[in-house]
């Protein structure tokens, strides 16, 4: 009999595996708890866009787009997500307004069905996204979300 057909058939280490198992959710349900109550919701965005930033960018996420950065905004409550666009140069000129347009209905629908955006979708955030040229660093676009956008 294998370790995990044994603890599974003997009933002593199984009631004595699901007490290992609650108490580590106890002690991580009391760590969340002790966080949650020593920062406010503005001070945890605040942390979760700087460790969002420090951990994930920058980072590429196909061969022209590249995350550089999230930041929280505090009034209006939200957070905008800062990109690079990796262009020749010639990327205005292919970016019709036809483009644009299907590229804001796409990121709409995936803001729109971001469930781990779910609490602060919750509370009425601003989703913002600022594409800039790697060329020469102008605004490739904008477009900001609120909750008429995605409730």
């Amino acid at each position: 009999m294998n370790r995990i057909t044994h603890v599974i058939h003997c009933p002593a280490r199984w009631h004595q595996l699901l007490s290992a198992l609650k108490a580590g959710v106890a002690v991580v349900t009391a760590a969340v708890a002790l966080t949650a109550c020593t920062e406010s919701f503005e001070e945890r965005c605040r942390r979760e866009a700087r460790e969002y930033t420090e951990k994930q960018c920058p980072r590429a996420l196909d061969s022209f787009v590249t995350i550089d950065s999230m930041a929280y905004i505090p009034n209006p409550q939200g957070f905008t997500y800062y990109y690079t666009v990796n262009d020749d140069g010639e990327m205005g000129e292919l970016f019709t307004e036809d483009v644009k347009e299907e590229f804001l209905n796409q990121l709409r629908s995936n803001v729109r069905q971001d469930i781990s955006m779910k609490s602060y979708k919750e509370k009425g955030f601003i989703l913002s996204y600022c594409y800039r040229s790697k060329v020469d660093g102008s605004i490739f676009m904008q477009a900001s979300f609120g909750p008429e956008d995605y409730r």
